[in-house]
């Protein structure tokens, strides 16, 4: 019987990448871990189907058919001897990762469908080959029990289909030799299809012509042997004596095998060498080539690992090992010591050796390893390395003398190549792009510094020396301020020219032994070591702010910038080198609370208020669904008049336990997280609604408009106009009664900011300029932008009606409103006096604690109620400051 048994579950994956000297590393398919367990249940399935249908078929059918007539009957200790010795003496002949066995199992089938009971037989095939796949071959559990099933589903229908032909007919006879060949070519063509289809199960689709090979070879040996078997029952029939005559003919169609088995053995090894010199000669660069010969290797020795292990002369104690593995795993050009197993097992040999104790060697390779060819690569005047072949696949689990010939020829060759292919050279350039390679993995490319992982690493071993000792080390965490704002403004590329100088002017304000890194983004960090203490850590600190003064020219452009520094030192024998940089960055969120430029040295209060910080990060992004954001409304009022003109949306939030949140709070949370777009979706939404809804309820107050602020987050926005526009639809508002406020920052991107704000103006909302006068717009291009209303700031306000020369802020700011043409509302007036003397200026409207504080929409409803029936303005009664 020809069995064609499964060598490998394993996926055959193939190579599909080498590395070159442009660090383009070897691409292999790989295949997950999940896809090999995938592939070994279905085999588990499959076996268990297979065993199921063998049970059913054997006690539904088999079980009940009679004995045979013959009057010779065999014993099942026999038969199973007999199946057993012919599942141990085999002839494997090798394609590729794949063997076909051939036996003269057929012999006994056939002599015991005529010679014994069905039951009888079916348990001496199953015994037999148990005795000789898993005591002998000692093959793993999967393929035992699967070779088991489809042996068991074998014998059980050679059974059914020869008694369906033969009955129970003597055994000589034309009848009973039509069941026996039946018999057996049904056997082996279910045989042949069960293997397949584990194989198609376990690593895809087989090829159909192996299929077919497979099945043409199978029926031939079927026919062959059975032929022989009945030669023996005929034999036995007639004279029982002369049964040993069937000896000689059995083994001389064994050794026919075996020598077919030794010529196809020498026909592949001739092409495997044949191959590996074209895969050397068309190999461009030496790595490459060591990655195709060793999969090449791996597959013609069916093994599980192959290695190559080259060594330069400079360095004789060093090399550089390339390593196939389990599941297509790549290791390429790893730097070992000589010094270990298999150098030294055979440097002194210089002759291919089988060894079978590889010592602690499983732990570098990754899988434990059973059985190792290996041999010393020679060149002419040294030992160039070594080449390793581990870990045979399939029933033959042992490399013989022929494996290792055929080994150590190829070896030969191998040595022929390396010398040839300037091995010296290429271990030059490999060793210097590895030294490329490790330098880019702990390196920013932009700004030359260490990276993210390199500075951790060496906090890490700073702080653990620093441990031993007193002295402490410092790190400090820098973050660029309003780099995002350079970036929008001037361009990306003109972003990173700025990083590449920053970095340049940081590593001048070191000492050689610091550590300068770029974290990310605009985040770098320092490390000091060797300090005395604090002050050593804010003289850097200084030193830094200092050198940032000068402003940098990018582009033609001088652009100034400031940066925010945390500082944290190391408190021998506390903490660790993680704590050391979160406090550092937490001490430089501090310093961008406190103002931006300047630095801050970590205090513990600064963890807790961080954590604080974070927590209510979290509770504001349920904030919304919660329904906890609310709005309050300032009135604008018409300052000749007192009455109410508009109102000022400011949201709130009513945290369950903090109470109501400030948005100078959280606004800045919502804009890190960007949750300030749902929340101003939010806003724009429920303001608009709410003034419609006044506008409805007291139609004699002249019709009152609403201010919303909108941050610069929302404004860079595509969306904002599609939500103003959304917000306007949804509640009936008119553009005209909708007023969009922006800060002066917002301007500093020219382009963005004209083309929203056109936007807006084209809906017919009106814009507004808050805190006009404090933040960074220039005069030059306030007349292009297209602006209704400028918001004096109450910085500004505060000081009018004291003395002409300390209103004159406010004076210009008001004549400039009409100059171009604007509206000017004057923020905070929290007296009397402020209001009449900010009339006689000019300004028309304004708003303040002196006319009402901000108030929830039922407070103005009252507001608005006393005016609309009986013309009351505002102030009501006088407000207490308090």
């Amino acid at each position: 019987m020809v069995q064609l048994l499964v060598v490998e579950l394993f996926v055959v994956e193939q190579l599909v990448g080498v590395t070159t000297m442009q660090a383009e590393m070897a691409v292999t398919a790989r295949r997950s871990l999940r896809e090999y367990f995938a592939s070994l249940s279905r085999v588990w399935m499959l076996t268990a189907y297979i065993a199921t249908t063998a049970g059913v078929i054997y006690f539904e059918w088999v079980h009940h058919l009679p004995a045979p007539s013959a009057r010779l009957h065999i014993p099942w200790w026999l038969l199973t001897a007999a199946f057993c010795g012919t599942e141990i003496a085999v002839v494997h002949i090798q394609l590729r990762r794949d063997a076909h066995s051939f036996s003269l199992s057929e012999i006994p089938l056939v002599i015991g469908l005529v010679f014994a009971r069905p039951g009888t037989l079916v348990a001496a095939q199953l015994i037999g080959a148990a005795l000789a796949l898993g005591v002998h071959r000692r093959q793993s559990p999967l393929k035992l029990s699967f070779n088991l099933a489809h042996f068991t589903l074998e014998a059980c229908l050679a059974s059914l289909v020869f008694h369906a032909i033969a009955g129970s007919t003597s055994g000589v006879g034309a009848t009973a030799w039509a069941g026996a060949f039946a018999a057996t070519t049904t056997a082996s063509i279910v045989g042949v299809s069960m293997i397949f289809t584990a194989i198609f199960l376990s690593k895809g689709q087989p090829g159909l012509h192996q299929y077919r090979r497979a099945l043409t070879y199978g029926c031939i040996a079927a026919v062959t042997n059975t032929s022989l078997g009945l030669i023996g029952i005929t034999v036995l029939s007639l004279h029982t004596q002369a049964a040993w005559l069937l000896f000689v003919p059995a083994g001389t169609l064994f050794l026919a095998y075996r020598a077919y088995a030794e010529e196809r053995r020498k026909h592949e090894s001739l092409g495997f060498l044949y191959e590996a010199t074209r895969i050397v000669h068309q190999s461009p660069r030496i790595e490459s080539g060591m990655l195709a010969l060793l999969s090449h290797a791996r597959s013609v020795f069916r093994a599980e690992l192959a290695d190559l292990t080259v060594v330069s002369s400079e360095n004789a104690n060093v090399g550089l090992r390339t390593t196939l593995g389990p599941g297509d795993d790549v290791t390429l050009m790893q730097t070992v010591g000589l010094n270990e197993w298999p150098w030294a097992e055979i440097v002194g040999k210089r002759d291919a050796t089988l060894l079978s104790s590889p010592g602690d060697a499983a732990s570098r390779y990754g899988c434990e390893l059973r059985n190792v060819m290996v041999a010393p690569i020679l060149g002419e005047t040294r030992i160039l390395g070594t080449m390793m072949i581990a870990n045979r696949l399939g029933d033959v689990t042992k490399f013989d003398a022929g494996d290792l010939k055929l080994f150590e020829t190829f070896v030969n060759h191998l040595s022929v190549w390396l010398e040839n292919s300037q091995l010296e050279k290429s271990l030059e350039e490999l060793t210097r792009v590895k030294e490329q390679l490790k330098h880019q993995a702990f390196h920013d490319s932009l700004t030359g510094l260490a990276n993210r992982e390199l500075f951790t690493n060496r906090v890490e071993h700073a702080a653990a020396r620093g441990s031993r000792s007193t002295t402490p080390i410092a790190v400090l965490f820098l973050d660029l301020d309003d780099f995002k704002t350079i970036n929008d403004s001037l361009g990306h590329a003109c972003g990173d020219e700025l990083l590449g100088a920053f970095a340049s002017r940081l590593q001048t304000c070191l000492r050689p032994g610091d550590t300068a890194a770029r974290l990310g983004g605009d985040e770098f960090a320092i490390l000091l070591e060797g300090i005395s203490g604090t002050r050593d850590a804010v003289t850097v600190a200084e030193r830094v702010r200092a050198d940032l003064e000068v402003p940098f020219t990018l582009q033609g452009k001088e652009v100034s910038v400031g940066t925010s520094i945390g500082i944290a030192l190391s408190t021998p024998g506390r903490g660790t080198a993680s704590d050391l940089l979160r406090n550092a960055d937490v001490a430089m969120y501090a310093a961008k609370n406190l103002g931006k430029n300047r630095y801050e040295i970590f205090q513990p209060s600064m963890h807790a208020a961080a954590l604080e910080r974070l927590e209510l990060k979290e509770d504001l992004q349920r904030a919304i669904e919660r329904h906890e954001l609310i709005l309050h409304y300032q009135p604008i009022v018409e300052l000749a008049t007192g009455h109410i003109t508009g109102v000022e949306a400011l949201v709130r939030w009513k945290h369950p336990r903090r109470g109501l949140v400030s948005p100078a709070d959280f606004i800045p949370l919502a804009e890190e997280t960007g949750l300030i777009h749902p929340i101003g979706r939010w806003v724009l939404s429920e303001a608009c609604r709410q003034t419609r809804l006044w506008q409805a309820r007291f139609p004699r107050v002249q019709p009152l408009a609403v201010n919303v602020n909108v941050s610069a987050k929302q404004l860079q926005a595509e969306t904002l106009t599609d939500d103003v526009r959304a917000a306007l639809q949804q509640s009936g508002l008119a553009p005209r009664s909708l007023t969009v406020e922006i800060t002066e920052s917002v301007l500093l991107d020219r382009d963005v900011a004209m083309r929203r704000l056109a936007e807006l103006r084209k809906i017919g909302v009106r814009v507004a300029i808050d805190d006009f006068g404090t933040g960074y717009s220039s005069l030059s291009y306030l007349n292009r932008f297209p602006i209704d209303i400028l918001k004096v700031d109450q910085s500004f306000v505060r000081h009018v009606g004291n003395s002409p020369g300390e209103e004159i802020l406010a004076t210009a700011v008001i004549d400039l409103t009409h100059t171009l043409g604007l509206e000017a509302v004057a923020e905070g007036i929290e007296e009397r006096a402020q209001g009449d003397r900010l009339q006689e200026l000019g300004c028309r409207y304004g708003q303040g604690f002196w006319y009402s504080r901000p108030l929830a929409a039922g407070d103005i409803d009252e507001l608005l109620r006393a005016e609309h029936s009986s013309g009351a303005k505002l102030p009501a009664q006088p407000i207490v400051l308090v």
